[in-house]
C-alpha cells in the first residue's frame, strides 16, 4: 500500500466493487456539479469552444487527443479541491499545463496512438470484408456494384462490434491514467496498465456506467444539447468518484484485491 491523502491509502491494484457502484459515481458527480454549478458550466463551455477551435485548425485534432489527459488532470484536481472543501475556479481546468504536463501529454500521445490503431483495425476489417464480397461475387459471375450493395446492414453491425471491441480496452486504459499521474506520480505507461487492470476488475460497474451514460446522453441532447452543460461536469465528477472508490482505501485498511 502507498500513502494517499485525506486519511486514505493508494491501492495500485485497484479495489473490486459491485456493479451498482456506478450509480454512486454519478451521485458523486452530480454533487460536485451542484456545489459549484457556475464554475463547472464555465469550464464546460470553455472546453467545448477549445474542442471546436482545435477541430477546425490544421493538426488541431491531433492536439486535442494529446491535450485530453492534460485537461482531464485539471478537472480531477478541481474535483479533489471540492472534496477537500476548497473553492474552485475556472482556471483550475488548466492546472494540468502547470503540473506534470510532460507525462500527461505523453498519455495523450498513447491515447492518440490507440485511436489510430483502432482505425487501422477497422480499415483492415473493411478491406477484408469488401475484398471477400467482391471476390465471391466475381466467381459467381456478378459485378462489383452488386457485391458492394450486398454488404448491407450486417456489415455495419460487424464494423460496430469490431470498433467497440477495439475501443473498450483503450478507453479503460485512459480512464484513470490522468488521475494516477497527477495524484500519485505514476509513470504514464504504468498508469495506463493500472487503469486497464482496475477497469477490467470492475467491468460490471463500467458496463452499467456506460449504459447510464448513453441513456443520460440521449436525454441531455434533447433540449438543443443544453443538458450536456450539466451532464458533462457530472461525468467528470463521476470518474473522480470512481477513481476514489477503486484506487483509495481508508488508511491502515486492507484493500479489496
Amino acid at each position: 500500500m502507498i500513502a494517499g491523502n485525506n486519511g486514505t491509502q493508494f491501492n495500485p491494484q485497484g479495489n473490486q466493487l459491485g456493479a451498482g457502484s456506478a450509480t454512486n459515481w454519478f451521485s458523486v458527480g452530480f454533487g460536485s456539479f451542484k456545489a459549484a454549478p457556475g464554475v463547472w458550466i464555465g469550464m464546460a463551455l470553455i472546453h467545448f469552444v477549445i474542442a471546436i477551435v482545435l477541430g477546425v485548425i490544421p493538426l488541431g485534432s491531433i492536439a486535442s487527443y494529446i491535450l485530453m489527459p492534460v485537461f482531464t488532470a485539471g478537472f480531477m484536481l478541481a474535483c479533489q479541491a471540492q472534496f477537500e472543501g476548497k473553492p474552485i475556479g475556472v482556471d483550475m481546468m488548466f492546472a494540468g499545463f502547470k503540473e506534470k504536463f510532460g507525462p500527461l501529454a505523453l498519455l495523450g500521445f498513447f491515447w492518440l496512438l490507440g485511436i489510430f490503431l483502432i482505425g487501422v483495425v477497422i480499415a483492415i476489417v473493411v478491406g477484408i470484408t469488401i475484398g471477400s464480397a467482391v471476390a465471391t461475387n466475381a466467381l459467381s459471375g456478378g459485378n462489383i456494384a452488386s457485391a458492394l450493395f450486398g454488404l448491407g446492414f450486417g456489415t455495419m453491425i460487424l464494423l460496430f462490434i469490431v470498433a467497440m471491441i477495439a475501443f473498450i480496452p483503450v478507453a479503460m486504459a485512459i480512464s484513470f491514467a490522468p488521475a494516477l499521474v497527477i495524484f500519485h506520480n505514476v509513470e504514464p505507461f504504468e498508469a495506463l496498465k493500472m487503469s486497464l487492470k482496475a477497469s477490467l476488475k470492475n467491468w460490471g460497474a463500467f458496463f452499467l456506467y456506460v449504459i447510464l451514460t448513453i441513456i443520460l446522453g440521449v436525454l441531455a441532447s434533447l433540449p438543443l444539447f443544453l443538458g450536456w452543460l450539466i451532464l458533462w461536469p457530472t461525468m467528470i465528477g463521476a470518474m473522480y468518484g470512481a477513481y476514489r472508490e477503486i484506487f483509495l482505501v481508508p488508511a491502515n485498511t486492507p484493500a479489496s484485491m
